[in-house]
Parts: C-alpha cells; structure tokens; sequence
C-alpha cells in the first residue's frame, strides 16, 4: 500500500510539473487584432488608407505601406505612416481581451521618426466616468429639471495614461509601455462615487505629435508585466461575422448608396435618464462633463451649429435630429462606417424606426410606412431634423423617383417582448420572414442590448437560435454585459437601471462594428489576407422552414380597421382577420383588460398606453399566438374605454372562396344574411339542408371553413382529401362580457396540408347548416 501511495505522489508531482511547464513554455498571444496592419476593403482608390480592426478619426489619416524601408518587417507585416498630428488606435473590452481584475498588460511598437519625440505610444485603461453627487440638467439652462446622479455622463473617459516616446531619429527603435494593471474599485449601486473605477476596457494608442512622419509597425499588448524580446506569434482572432452580410459588403466595398433600417425600443434610439447630452468632454476643463446644448431642442440651428463647430462634422448637420441620434450605437456605426469605407453621409441612410416603449410585435404595423418611406424627415420619427425631403438628403438613393428598400435591417429590441410566450420569437421571425418577401436581398444583423440574459423570459436564446436558422449574425451583448459587471457598476453602465448611457452605446457599437470587419483583397494585400484568410459571403437563408409556427401569424399582409369600422362593434368588440393583431385603445390612462375569444389575454401587449389614433411603433395591445383558421374575438372590458383602430394580419395569399365562387358542386340553396360585425366572411350563404353536401377544389396548405352560427342550426361536418377534418356544432352562440349571446359568422381551420390541390366536403347533418365559404392560404 505504501509503495502503490509513493508511486502515486510521483506521477502527481511529475504532472505537476509538466502541467507548470507546459503553462511557462506556452506562446505569448498578441492581445490586438491585425498587429500586422492587414488592409481593410474599402471603394477607395487608395486601400492603404484604411486598417483593419483599427481606428481612425478621419479617412486617410494613415496610409499603410512597407515603411519606405525605414522598418525591418516580416513577410506578413505591414508599417503604418501616421500623418503629422494625426493617430491610429485599438479599443476592446476586457472581456474580449480575456483580463479580469488583478491582471497586467504590457504594450511594445517599433517606430521611426524623423523628429525627436514624435511618436508617442499610449496605453490606457478607459473607464466609465464616476464623481461624487448629483446633478440636474437645469443648472445648465436645459428644460430638463429632473436630477440624476453624476456617474455615466458623456463618452469613457481615461485613466491617468502610460504614456512614452523616443529621441531616436533615423533610425528604427522600440517603445514599451510595461505593467499596467486591470484595477477595478467599485460596487453595484444607484449612487455616484468618486472613488470608484468602473474599468471596461484598454486603449492602445499611436499618435504623432509633429509635423514630420512617423511609421509603426509589429505593435504587440501582451498579458504580463513586460513585453518578451520576441514578438508573440500568435494574436487575437479577427472577426469574420462580414461573410454573413455578403450583400451589404459588397455595396460597402464597391461604394454603392445603401440603406440602414435600425429596428428597436427606446434604449436602442439612445433615450436614457440622463438624456444622451453633448457634454464638454476636455478634462481640462471648468467644464468638463458639462451638457452643451439642449437634448431634443425644437428649434435645429443649435444642434446643427454644434455638429459642424464642436464635432467637426458639418456633413452631418442635416442627418442627426437629436443628440441621441449622434451617441446611439447605431448612430456611431453610421459614422465609423463613413470613415472606414470613405463614404458620403448622402450615401449612406440610417433609417431610425426604434422608438421608445416599442416592442417588435408593435412595429409590426410599421414596418410598411418606414420602408417605403412613406413618413418624412422627422427627429422623432425617423432620427432626422425636418425640413428637407429623403431625395433632397440622399439623391442617390432616390434617383428619379424610386424609393429604396432597406438593404440592412438591424434588430434591436429585446426587452419589452413580454407577448406570446413561449414563442414571443415568432415575431422575430415573422419580421424577417416579411421583409424577405417584401424585399429580397435584405439581410440581418442582431445585436441586442440585453440585460436580463440567463432568465426566463430572456431573448437571448431564442434569437442566437433564430440567428442560427437564417444565417444572420448575431453579437451577444447579453453576455458581454453580464462580464462587464465583473469590473463595473452596472448602474454607471445604465444610471436608470435599463437604458444604457453614452459610454455604454459605444461600447455597444464597438461589439457591432465587427460585423463589418472585411480583408481587402485587391493587388496590394499582404500575405494574411491571401485567399486562404479571405472567406467567401454565406448568404442569409432565404425563406427556410420556418423555426416557429407561430411566426406564420405574423408574415401576412396587415390591414387597419378605424374605429368607425363596421367591423368594431360598441367601439369594444371585434372579428379578427385571422390570428396576429395591433390594436390601440383610449382607455383613459387606465390598465386595460382585454378578452380574446371569451378568455383573458395573457402575455398580450401590456396595455401601458392610450392612444386616440394609430402610431406606427407603438400600440395598447399587440398578439399573435392564436390558433390560425379560427374565428377570434377581442374585447376591452374597461367601461369608459374604446377602441381607436385596430391592425389586423391577413395570412399569406389568403383567397376566399365564397357562394358566389366558381367550382362548387352540389345543391343548396344561396341566401343573404344580415349581419352585426361587418361580413367579414361574405354576405351571402348556403343554406345546407340535412344529407346534403358542397365540395370545392382549393389549392391551398392550410383551408379555414366558414359558417353562420344558428339557435337552429345543426352540426357542420367538413372533410379534406376524403378523410374526417372535424364536425362542429353551429347552435352555439358566442357569449361577451357582458353575458349578451351573439350568432354570429364563426370559422374553423384544417391545418398541417402539403401545399397542393385539396378537395372539400362540407355536409349537414341533423339540422341545416348555413356555409359562408372557405379560406385558402398558401404559406411557402
């Protein structure tokens, strides 16, 4: 026994050993992507003047080259030639960088310089900001009188930097910046404190400070206290979410107009507590994180007097309504994405449908006007100041006449989707699924801001799945969240403990910016972007099998019904279309309380808001998990409140088949009925005798079966393709809320058909049976 215990503690011990071997002799990895300066893919006659997985503040600011011979480089490398006064820089998130608190980073570069001093290398951690007290944009001159702790205003700021430089001149030389460590001091809470470290990120950063040239080249950060005498050989893996977007990317990369519709509620617009001010970002001065000017000011010329002086950008003067339409994720896309590909603003059109308290199921009824461009210029509506026309702001794109459909649509939302569970997904897929029909071509993006990952009601999930299914890329943000707050406060992160403030959108915007990541691949690429690296575009599935049955209720066409419809009864009653639904409702401010076929609505919409006419991002109550084929029913219970319009989807290529139909065999009598609730099935029926039977021939994949509810009438019995579909009682009243019965036009579906020709057989037995006609749908 003991030899057997010795024999065992030296094959441990000898484990160990390899195991703390293994671990010291293992490669050190580049922390940065691209090190060696690979090219980006851009429309640009010159391709040097964009890097990949780098940034710039303008295009051109650097150009990428061989260094004139000025720098030894490998087969892969490539040297950076930083204009005078300009930089290049390199921003991650911890979490991507693999660090947590305790870590140290070590950064290295080799330059030269043709002026003592003019290469200055930096090495940072960003931080979000954090001061004692609180604040109230009122003591600024803004209308806003709320107050608002001190912590998250404005962009990230810097920790006190590591900062050196060289007096080397002609020569090659190497700059190190050593041991800095990852040193987060905070806990999770509301109040501001200005002894917390909210540490998110590092920030390694080459700036030239003369008016002379200066190159770079094989920058490595490495994790440790100094930087090896050998270059690591391995770096951070590059992004490659860009073969999902292949049509987006070659419009990108070949410098076609493009169009960019930005789905979402109101923390993807950038509505936050504080609002997304322009704040004096020098932290020199008296200043400093002080808001600038007004929010949502009503008149523009202040706004747009600011982009162009302060932000030295008067291109984008006509193109940013609000301050948050410039610092949302979105908003920082567009910009990065103008700078990366050299693009024109007038080129390039972000159209902004996210809207506070908005749900995708809402924005179902909105996404016909915002495609098409039916809603003009409007800072709330679309995120652009009014005034001028789309044509006048993007004439490329709006060529004689035509209006352009979306090219890119990137979904938001993801937390006020509270309806149809367990498939609140569907109306994801329904979105997708009726832009694709609407507009083919298009392709997805997700990047959800989600901050409730891991709970039950999470999106997360479900829509990698969705994701999955369609071939969209998908950025989980969710997770990203939940390991920033290993080295921050959420509550500076998002100040309201939901919408997320400057800081946090531009870490959100530095997670999507990946997915627009391309190699060049023209005739100056270096070795790692030859063919081997650069991968060909997977396009997005176009119309699979759908992922969710439910996500068929929410393809179909969506028609409105006004208040003064026929079909809205007492102004609280109302037939659906079929089964998916958008209504609003002046209910007074109050909670409302609605009815579907009898039976409470769980899980539909939330009722929050009242409305007296329809808004395209919002509504009182929105579902779609019912039964398809059947008849539905809803019903607001509030007394004092009533129905302003209602949004119905109509199923795909539904064709109805009513008395006065061709193709119907058999003998019965064809009779016009009256009805209370506007036809929605017809006005005219067969009157169905005992024995007797109709069939139709119907090219369909899902038939819905319509008849007229009797106190005298008898039992309704329907085949398909000669086997039993189902028999139905018609002497059976709908009863409301009021105990009051109603016969009235009822419906029944025959679903799961292989798309084709089916034959119908409707016969009457006991009693007549009166037929209105049947609903042929075809869903491929």
């Amino acid at each position: 026994m003991k030899k057997i215990t010795l024999l065992f503690l030296s094959v441990f011990v000898c484990s160990l050993f390899s195991v703390v071997l293994a671990e010291n002799t293992l490669p050190t990895v580049n922390l940065l992507q691209n090190p060696q300066f690979g090219l980006r893919n851009t429309a640009g006659s010159e391709p040097g003047r964009s890097i990949l997985c780098w940034n710039t503040d303008r295009w051109g600011d650097v150009i990428s080259g061989n260094g004139n011979g000025k720098l030894k480089l490998e087969s892969l490398e490539k040297a950076v030639e930083i204009q005078p006064g300009k930089r290049i820089w390199q921003f991650a998130t911890l979490p991507e960088l693999g660090l947590k608190a305790g870590d140290t980073v070590s950064l290295s570069v080799n330059g030269f310089q043709e002026q003592s001093g003019a290469l200055k290398a930096r090495l940072c951690l960003m931080l979000i900001e954090s001061a004692d007290g609180q604040w109230s944009p009122a003591d600024f001159g803004m209308p806003d009188k709320r107050t608002f702790t001190r912590h998250g205003r404005g962009e990230l700021v810097r920790s006190p930097q590591r900062e050196t430089s060289s007096e080397e001149t002609g020569k090659e030389f190497q700059l190190q910046l050593n041991g800095l460590k990852i040193d987060p001091r905070f806990k999770e809470q509301r109040e501001s404190d200005a002894d917390v470290r909210n540490v998110v990120g590092v920030l390694v950063e080459f700036v030239n400070d003369s008016d002379k040239r200066v190159w770079v080249n094989s920058p490595a950060l490495v994790k440790g206290e100094t930087v090896a005498k050998t270059a690591p050989t391995a770096s951070r893996a590059l992004p490659d979410l860009y073969q999902k977007i292949p049509r987006t990317m070659q419009k990108l990369t070949t410098g076609q107009p493009i169009s960019i519709l930005t789905l979402g509620s109101s923390i993807d617009r950038g509505s936050a507590n504080p609002r997304l001010y322009f704040y004096d970002e020098d932290p020199a001065s008296p200043h400093y994180k002080e808001p600038l000017v007004e929010a949502r000011p009503g008149k523009p010329e202040s706004m747009k007097k600011l982009i162009a002086e302060r932000m030295g950008r008067p291109d984008l003067q006509d193109y940013v309504g609000w301050s948050q339409h410039y610092f949302m994720y979105t908003g920082r896309l567009r910009r990065e994405l103008l700078r990366k590909f050299h693009y024109p603003v007038e080129k390039m059109l972000l159209n902004v449908m996210a809207c506070d308290g908005s749900s995708i199921g809402e924005s179902h009824s909105g996404f016909r006007e915002y495609a098409a461009f039916e809603l003009p210029p409007d800072p709330g509506t679309n995120g652009h100041p009014s005034g001028k026309s789309w044509s006048e702001l993007y004439p490329a794109l709006f060529e004689n006449g035509k209006k352009p459909g979306p090219d890119l649509v990137i979904f938001g939302h993801g937390h006020n989707e509270h309806i149809d569970r367990p498939d609140e997904i569907a109306a994801y897929e329904g979105a997708v699924r009726w832009f694709q029909r609407h507009y083919p071509g298009v392709e997805f993006v997700s990047c959800m801001w989600i901050r409730d990952k891991g709970s039950a009601s999470s999106m997360t999930g479900p829509m990698q799945e969705l994701c999955e299914h369609y071939g969209i890329p998908f950025v989980d943000m969710g997770q990203l969240i939940i390991d920033l707050k290993k080295t921050s406060n959420y509550f500076a992160m998002a100040p309201d403990g939901g919408h997320p403030a400057a800081g946090s959108h531009y870490l959100w915007f530095k997670q999507l910016e990946q997915v627009f990541e391309i190699p060049y691949s023209g005739p100056y690429t270096p070795a790692i972007n030859s063919a081997d690296y650069i991968r060909s575009g997977i396009p997005q599935k176009q119309l699979p099998v759908r992922m969710n049955a439910f996500a068929r209720n929410w393809e179909g066409t969506m028609v409105r019904f006004p208040k003064d419809s026929p079909r809205i009864v007492d102004g609280r009653m109302m037939i659906l279309e079929d089964a998916a639904f958008n209504l609003w409702a002046d209910n007074k401010r109050e909670m409302m309380q609605l009815l579907i076929d009898g039976q409470p609505a769980e899980h539909a919409g939330h009722g929050r808001t009242s409305y007296t006419r329809p808004n395209p991002r919002n509504s009182t109550f929105v579902h779609g998990h019912l039964a398809r084929g059947d008849r539905h029913i809803i019903e607001i219970l509030n007394p004092s409140a009533r129905l302003s319009a209602v949004d119905c989807k109509v199923g795909l290529k539904r064709r109805f088949y009513g008395a006065d139909a061709k193709g119907w065999q058999g003998k019965s009598v064809v009779e016009e009925f009256e009805s209370k609730w506007g036809t929605p099935y017809g006005e005219k029926a067969f009157h169905l005798q005992p024995g007797e039977t109709l069939e139709i021939e119907v090219e369909a994949d899902e038939l819905s079966i319509a008849w007229l509810d009797d106190p005298a009438g008898g039992t309704l019995v329907a085949e398909v393709d000669g086997k039993p579909a189902w028999s139905q009682p018609t002497n059976q009243p709908f009863t409301d809320s009021q105990e009051r019965t109603h016969f009235i036009e009822n419906r029944r579906g025959v679903l799961g058909l292989p798309f084709g020709k089916h034959r119908i057989r409707l016969q009457a037995e006991g009693k007549p049976v009166r037929v209105i006609g049947v609903f042929g749908y075809d869903g491929r």
